[in-house]
This record gives C-alpha cells, sequence and structure tokens, in this order.
C-alpha cells in the first residue's frame, strides 16, 4: 500500500520486496519490477533502500524515464505490545541521476493501532522538494485469517502553497503469507481528486512478492 506501516523487521532480518506496478492514465505505463532491500539493525531500527529501475511504456515498448534510489532509516518510537499504540518515524533520500531530477527528502511520521482482528494506520509525511508536498494517507485492515490480511487506504498528497493541487488517491489489496519466508502482495486504485494541471490516474496497482530472511 501507499501508506506505510510504523513496524520493522526485528535485529537481523532482512525484508526484500519487489512488485510489478502499472498505472493507466490517457495512455497505459507498467514499471518493470522495483527492488527494496530492508535490514534490521536492531528490534527497532532498520535501514533501506531501494533501487532504481527503468519504465517502459506500453504502446511504444521503450524505456522512457527512471526512478531515483532511495535510502532511509526507520525508528520506532513505540510499541503496540509494550505502550498503547505503535509510532515510527521514517526519514528517506531520494537521490538524483539524471540532470533534470533532484534530491528528495520524505520525513514521515507513521502510527497503527490494533483491535482483534482490525488495525488502523495513519502516516503523515512532508517532501522536501521543489515545490515541497504534504502527505497524508490512512489506512485500514482486516484478518481474514492467521495468512491473509484484507486492506484498504485513503492517500493524499498537496502541494504547499498552491491552490487546486490536490490529490487523492483511493486503493484496496490484499496480503497473504505463502509460507514463513514468502509473502504475496497487490493492491488496485483509482484516483479519486485530480489536481486541474494534471491527467487522471483511472487505474493504478501492483503485484509483487515480499522474501523475509534473517534468524
Amino acid at each position: 500500500m501507499l501508506t506505510t506501516d510504523p513496524g520493522t523487521p526485528g535485529k537481523n532480518k532482512w525484508e526484500i520486496n519487489s512488485s510489478l506496478n502499472y498505472h493507466i492514465t490517457n495512455q497505459p505505463y507498467i514499471q518493470i519490477p522495483a527492488a527494496e532491500i530492508v535490514y534490521g539493525i536492531g528490534n527497532h531500527w532498520q535501514i533501506s533502500v531501494q533501487l532504481p529501475l527503468p519504465e517502459v511504456e506500453l504502446n511504444k515498448s521503450h524505456f522512457t524515464t527512471f526512478t531515483q534510489p532511495q535510502m532511509g532509516i526507520k525508528c520506532q518510537l513505540l510499541d503496540e505490545q509494550t505502550q498503547f499504540i505503535s509510532c515510527s518515524v521514517y526519514p528517506q533520500i531520494i537521490i538524483p541521476i539524471q540532470k533534470d531530477q533532484t534530491t528528495q527528502v520524505f520525513i514521515p511520521l507513521e502510527f497503527e493501532k490494533s483491535f482483534n482482528h482490525f488495525r488502523i494506520g495513519e502516516e503523515i509525511g512532508y517532501f522536501v522538494m521543489s515545490p515541497n508536498t504534504i502527505c497524508n494517507g490512512t489506512i485500514a485492515g482486516y484478518q481474514f485469517n492467521s495468512d491473509l490480511e484484507l486492506m484498504g487506504e485513503f492517500f493524499l498528497t498537496k502541494i504547499t502553497g498552491q491552490a487546486q493541487s490536490t490529490t487523492g488517491l483511493l486503493n484496496l489489496g490484499f496480503r497473504k503469507q505463502l509460507n514463513n519466508h514468502v509473502v504475496c502482495m497487490s493492491s488496485m486504485g483509482t484516483e479519486i481528486i485530480t489536481p486541474y494541471n494534471e491527467e487522471k490516474q483511472y487505474l493504478f496497482g501492483l503485484v509483487g512478492l515480499q522474501v523475509l530472511l534473517g534468524e
């Protein structure tokens, strides 16, 4: 999902996330599977690296643009297992690799609270870029059984200081635990609030796998 949870993998544990992403505006685009590597450097700390990969335009079948490499460190400030709520701060830097790209810094706070089979999460973040952008994601999950979770979210972004610059996304998805080391993930959503000067995302989503390694 677009909203990040406050959890970390745990000390000396790895998460490797890869997904095939797509979005459809006036033309469909698909992204070659991205790769994110996460390592737990403590029980409540993690470092992450997201590798840059190209996008392919379906109807022309050629490489167009590159995503930017991204690095971050997450610190879980509160853990629901010992406190009332889980809370993390997760600063990230997005590194330019082409002349038309700029360095970006993203500073989010994540919160989460569970109620029996349900959990509710909230993310509030600020992109330091040109122009600066704020974001807010709200996610609700239902643990259908021991290895399947269904989720829905509403995600907002807004460029600061600009009128009619809000983007609103509605997204549905699931996580399916295949075994102790592999999780299948998928989501599909649509844009319900579109800025006046941008194309609407009629459909976006992903199909991905998460590999869990370590003690």
